[in-house]
């Protein structure tokens, strides 16, 4: 089965993997570079083609990503620390959405 969701909580690492599938449809490779958007309270991660003022981070052995502390910075002020991701195919994008305490409680407990 495909994974089409994943849970990333900045309080315990500043890193994540996007599943290999998922970086296949992106088109997402080692050593290749992302950048990051924060839009509507939401962080876009998409591959960067050329050099931009954007935040990026690299991707590393099988699509780890370091999530850059701007980003975790800026969401840990508005209160914000556990993540939903899921991959935005119309977008090319893996999008990431801060979640509530209590979707946190949820998700946990449907795994």
């Amino acid at each position: 089965m495909k994974q089409t969701r994943k849970t990333i909580d900045f309080t315990r690492k500043n890193d994540f993997i996007i599943p290999v599938v998922w970086r296949r449809k992106l088109k997402i490779e080692e050593g290749m570079t992302v950048m990051f958007n924060v839009e509507n309270h939401r962080i876009v991660i998409k591959p960067a083609y050329h050099k931009t003022l954007d935040v990026m981070s690299t991707v590393g052995r099988k699509g780890l990503i370091y999530v850059p502390k701007e980003i975790r910075t800026y969401f840990e002020q508005k209160g914000f620390k556990r993540f939903q991701m899921d991959i935005e195919e119309g977008e090319k994008a893996v999008i990431m959405k801060p979640l509530q305490e209590e979707e946190t409680v949820l998700t946990h407990l449907n795994k």
